[in-house]
């Protein structure tokens, strides 16, 4: 344990437990990776945020913090940001991730950057809040059915044209009975988290190079009556994240000096490039403001425009993304750009894929 490298994506109940576990076990690296705050509702589920003067402090920061002298035989890595946002040279090292968030949005994020570095994800979730169900899905790589293969081809549409949408991370409320008491979230967020773990370390021993690679989920109820149920996810072949054939390519240099075209050169090794930047999620060029009508060019991820966009002249938040890019090509109007200023991460491994038509 003390040579993995694990990445929790999602610091909440569900994360808290992972992280505990992992702590305890004594896993050599960790990283927490969240962009939000410790609010009062998180200190009834997640006993680490009990520390006094953590409310308002970032949710990663705030678990690394009280951590690092319970655990202090295990590096723990902090990132206040959504994963989206992570460079993938941060990720790429890691021998699994463990996904704790609460929307399919992050979820799809999570199952892209899986198969595009080939790592390990054990994906989890609780059910509506107060219900006694959870759901843990190992799924191995590239090679073997992803979170988008579970969804259904509709879903799947909406997350990838939109990337962007609030839906119940494991059951819908038509399976809630108000009139009932159950579990606690605590309760099942302890039960599932622990189920993580097990799966993950259990699923990365038995999925060693050369062995059999499979996606498996399983359900756990615990009321009347209780079961525990082991399904096989298939592989679905309208899934797209399993079927890219570009490379990844570190940048040559910092991200505020690195244009597009200097990145396609370098991929090119000096060649004239006959290949495009392949963005890892659509980008806003242009935004208008529905209060005031004022348009400008964010240039961030459509997904965070849509989620925390700001008129930059009304301070509204009724903001409508326009223009949008997913390839950059050399030569092309967002060629001179820097990689900074597209808003594209350091320490990226970007995709470079050849041009359609291009011997």
């Amino acid at each position: 344990m003390h040579k993995l490298h694990a990445v929790i994506v999602g610091a909440g109940a569900l994360g808290n437990q992972v992280f505990q576990t992992l702590g305890l076990l004594g896993t050599g690296r960790i990283t927490v990776v969240d962009p939000d705050v410790v609010d009062p509702t998180n200190l009834t589920r997640s006993v680490p945020f009990r520390c006094h003067g953590l409310i308002g402090r970032n949710k990663a920061e705030a678990l690394a913090e009280v951590s690092r002298a319970l655990f202090p035989f295990s590096e723990i890595i902090a990132i206040p940001q959504e994963i989206a946002d992570v460079g993938f040279c941060d990720l790429a090292l890691a021998g699994i991730i463990f996904c704790c968030v609460d929307s399919d949005l992050a979820r799809l994020e999570v199952a892209y950057i899986s198969t595009k570095l080939d790592l390990p994800v054990v994906d989890a979730a609780l059910g509506t809040q107060n219900y006694s169900h959870g759901r843990v899905t190992f799924f191995p790589g590239r090679s073997a059915a992803c979170f988008g293969c579970r969804l259904t081809s509709e879903k799947r549409r909406e997350l990838l044209t939109l990337w962007d949408a609030k839906v119940h991370s494991c059951r819908t409320d038509a399976f809630a009975v108000p009139e009932r008491e159950f579990p606690s979230t605590p309760t099942m967020a302890s039960v599932v988290g622990a189920m993580q773990v097990e799966l993950g370390l259990r699923s990365l021993i038995a999925h060693q190079p050369g062995g059999p690679r499979k996606s498996v989920s399983i359900e756990i109820t615990i009321d009347e009556p209780m079961h525990l149920e082991r399904i096989q996810v298939p592989l679905s072949d309208a899934c797209p994240f399993h079927d890219w054939n570009g490379t990844l390519t570190g940048s040559p240099g910092p991200a505020t000096e690195t244009t597009v075209s200097r990145l396609l050169e370098a991929a090119e090794k000096g060649n004239a490039p006959r290949s495009a930047l392949v963005l890892d999620w659509p980008l806003c060029t242009e935004a208008r403001c529905l209060d005031c009508g004022h348009s400008w060019h964010p240039m961030m991820r459509i997904a965070l425009i849509r989620k925390k966009g700001v008129c930059p002249l009304c301070n509204s938040h009724r903001v409508a993304d326009q223009q949008s890019v997913r390839s950059l090509e050399y030569g092309g109007p967002w060629a001179s750009f820097t990689l900074a200023q597209l808003g594209l991460p350091e320490h990226h491994l970007h995709s470079v894929q050849l041009l359609s038509g291009v011997p």
